[in-house]
């Protein structure tokens, strides 16, 4: 019974001469957390997820294919969106994106805005005949990409396809209308609503086309596409001045 005695020794001394308790090792110093808005590098800026290039009135910011086959009445949603309807979706919200344009110049007709009013829930064919054609300053969309390793760009026409002409969508401008506020809400944050083919003065960005009437006639490039959820970046260009040629 010799080793039960020293081990009963050996209990007692550990509970009379207890080990030093030692402090917790020191956390690592925490990054100071960045400005909202911070460069990044010559003439750009960071602003909640969005790049902001000054000399070239551009932003971007990421999305991923949300569609690819099918009528389309949104080019760009928020992802809570109406996403059964729209090319792409983004996590940016519509705020932010507009707060992003006024720091790269854009300038809004408060006047204009004022007299727009929601269109009801689901867009018809009725309100789409009646709707006055949105005006705004014009801006340039095109969606940036890498495939087999190499970064490409096109604009956002590329990927839609005309059904009545049986062509794809023009190449050219939108017009930015900046949605509207009506009861204090900024309209495209209610609707979640960014870039749309047919007229809704709930979104950001509007098609001039013609066919902005038409929620029939719109459809994704299945060919072009890449696959679902595919990263990409949307780019929006400000136009300086409003081109003369019909987009």
């Amino acid at each position: 019974m010799i080793w039960r005695s020293i081990l009963v020794l050996a209990i007692l001394a550990e509970s009379t001469n207890p080990q030093p308790v030692l402090p917790p090792p020191p956390l690592p110093p925490v990054a100071p957390a960045l400005p909202l808005v911070h460069e990044v590098g010559p003439d750009e800026i960071a602003f909640k997820g969005i790049l902001l290039e000054k000399k070239r009135h551009r932003i971007s910011f990421p999305a991923m294919v949300n569609q690819r086959d099918g009528l389309i009445e949104y080019v760009l949603v928020q992802e809570n969106g109406k996403t059964h309807e729209s090319l792409f979706s983004t996590r940016v919200l519509p705020h932010d994106i507009h707060v992003a344009m006024l720091l790269i110049g854009l300038k809004e007709d408060d006047k204009g805005k004022s007299k727009e009013t929601a269109p009801p829930s689901a867009i018809d064919s009725k309100y789409l005949q009646s709707a006055p054609k949105l005006k705004g300053p014009p801006v340039l969309l095109s969606v940036t990409w890498t495939q087999g390793g190499k970064s490409r760009e096109v604009p956002v026409e590329d990927w839609i396809f005309n059904l009545q002409t049986h062509h794809p969508m023009t190449r050219g401008w939108w017009v930015y209308n900046g949605s509207f506020v009506e009861n204090g809400v900024f309209q495209a944050d209610e609707e979640l609503s960014i870039v749309s083919v047919i007229t809704d003065p709930t979104t950001l960005v509007n098609n001039p086309r013609s066919g902005y009437d038409n929620d029939q006639i719109w459809q994704v490039r299945t060919d072009s596409v890449p696959p679902m959820n595919t990263p990409v970046n949307i780019n929006i260009t400000l136009v300086e001045s409003t081109p003369t040629t019909k987009p």
